[in-house]
């Protein structure tokens, strides 16, 4: 929970959201990318408990603050979990938004996927490559005759992290688009009517 973190949130609140921030860190902040490296490593050996904490906070939107749609966001580990997250609550799910987040290719993970989704990424992402963000792309197409609504965008020349001010590899006009893709997604999947 950094202060990009933050920033982020308070801008998704400015657009007229009700924005929530879910800690999958156990409250620890790294301060290098080693920190970060470990952060991580420790969060995702327990994945029951990084869905657990993201399904509590789904039906606390849902059932407390009575939002009527619901859309999941986020960048990096936060953007895989973006995508599980939608995969796993399945209809309680309105949008997904994943800033080069792990893919999935898996047809029948990706069968379970409700929500619309967008995917943005970077073609010179090392963490994630572009052919595993093909291939998800691929199978979502196939899918797509099903009833799956994906988008996944790929910035030529941009790296991980390419939509992150706070750090190296920050790319103004790719982030620029990325955001604005991502708020008239939102836009148009979270004012739609809420579901029965």
């Amino acid at each position: 929970m950094n202060d990009n973190v933050r920033a982020m949130t308070r801008r998704l609140a400015g657009e007229g959201y009700l924005a929530l921030a879910v800690d999958l860190y156990g409250g620890k902040v790294a301060e290098t990318a080693d920190d970060a490296s470990a952060t991580m490593s420790a969060a995702m050996a327990k994945p029951d408990r990084l869905l657990a904490n993201l399904r509590a906070a789904a039906n606390h939107l849902r059932d407390e603050a009575k939002v009527p749609r619901l859309g999941v966001l986020g960048w990096c580990f936060g953007g895989g979990w973006s995508l599980q997250t939608a995969l796993a609550l399945g209809e309680r799910i309105d949008a997904a938004v994943v800033y080069y987040g792990r893919p999935v290719s898996d047809p029948a993970e990706l069968a379970k996927l409700k929500a619309p989704l967008l995917g943005l990424y970077g073609e010179l992402d090392k963490g994630i490559p572009v052919a595993g963000v093909r291939e998800m792309e691929a199978a979502l197409g196939k899918l797509g005759k099903l009833g799956k609504t994906a988008t996944i965008v790929v910035y030529p020349n941009a790296t991980h992290a390419f939509a992150n001010p706070t750090g190296p590899s920050y790319q103004k006009e790719a982030a620029e688009d990325a955001w604005r893709r991502t708020t008239a997604f939102l836009a148009a999947q979270l004012a739609a009517p809420p579901k029965p």
